[in-house]
């Protein structure tokens, strides 16, 4: 049989257990990703207390603290100091943090944990990742053509994309079809953590690949669907003239911000951004 005091002691577990239930709200948790660099961001972490207090709020990037929110300290919001990340106090609170100059060290898993007073002495956790991206400044670059081309020649071209992070998807197009002989695809990482893509391209010159005597070959740059570039280089009967380097931008929509009470959320990347440079070289026919 058990004594009272141990039946006291049950009870009143039970009854802290029912009046005090601290939790986070899943809907609430909030790291966007992924996240240009340069950008500021803010991540959320709401909870509810129902009949606890609160005793701290704790963010940590990759399992290192670096900011607090305790009520009873003063200041209540305290930042330590971590590579990539740059905390705005005047933007933070218990149930918010506010980075801003969002860089490559900045990528990581951050966690969020919500810590109750006695009696509970509860704790609840959430984590993401926060990936950053870094937008290529301008298109891919074709090499390796020739001014002129017979039939039966041999086109040996390479496209190399601009450096960004994560490495583009490179594609090459025929005449506006996906060509069907690309080879040697490699990544290049560069010093400062960012990564280009090059993409070969060889095929034998015949007729097919006229048309009306012009040839067009196009490589396309694509980093997470949200942003693509294409370089184009028009092949031409003798009879045409190269008109040079013309460079041609359709902005559709463009990488998308939203503001809420002065800070900027970036947690989604806009449609497409279609840059279209158009080089052109003759194309020489042999009689």
């Amino acid at each position: 049989m058990e004594s009272p005091t141990y039946i006291l002691i049950v009870l009143l577990l039970r009854g802290l257990a029912t009046v005090a239930s601290l939790r986070l709200d899943g809907d609430m948790f909030d790291v966007p990703s992924p996240i240009r660099a340069g950008q500021s961001v803010e991540l959320t972490c709401s909870y509810k207390l129902d009949g606890d207090s609160l005793y701290s709020v704790k963010w940590y990037k990759d399992n290192i603290e670096f900011y607090r929110y305790v009520p009873k300290d003063w200041p209540p919001g305290q930042f330590l100091p971590l590579r990539g990340v740059r905390v705005e106090l005047s933007k933070s609170g218990e149930d918010k943090v506010y980075l801003n100059d969002i860089d490559l060290d900045s990528e990581g898993r951050y966690r969020c944990e919500v810590s109750a007073e006695a009696p509970s002495f509860q704790t609840v956790e959430a984590s993401k990742d926060m990936k950053v991206l870094v937008l290529p400044t301008e298109g891919p670059k074709i090499s390796g053509g020739r001014a002129k081309y017979n039939i039966g020649d041999t086109v040996m071209v390479n496209c190399t994309s601009a450096k960004s992070k994560p490495a583009a998807t490179l594609r090459w197009y025929i005449n506006g079809e996906l060509a069907k002989h690309e080879t040697r695809y490699s990544t290049k990482f560069h010093n400062d953590g960012l990564e280009s893509s090059i993409l070969s391209l060889k095929f034998i010159v015949t007729e097919d690949h006229l048309r009306n005597g012009n040839m067009r070959l196009k490589c396309e740059s694509s980093v997470l669907r949200s942003y693509v570039m294409s370089n184009e280089a028009h092949a031409m009967g003798e009879h045409h003239q190269a008109s040079g380097l013309h460079i041609i931008e359709n902005l559709n929509q463009g990488v998308q911000d939203s503001t809420s009470t002065g800070s900027t959320k970036t947690g989604r990347m806009g449609m497409v951004l279609l840059v279209v440079m158009i080089l052109r070289f003759q194309y020489w026919r042999s009689t």
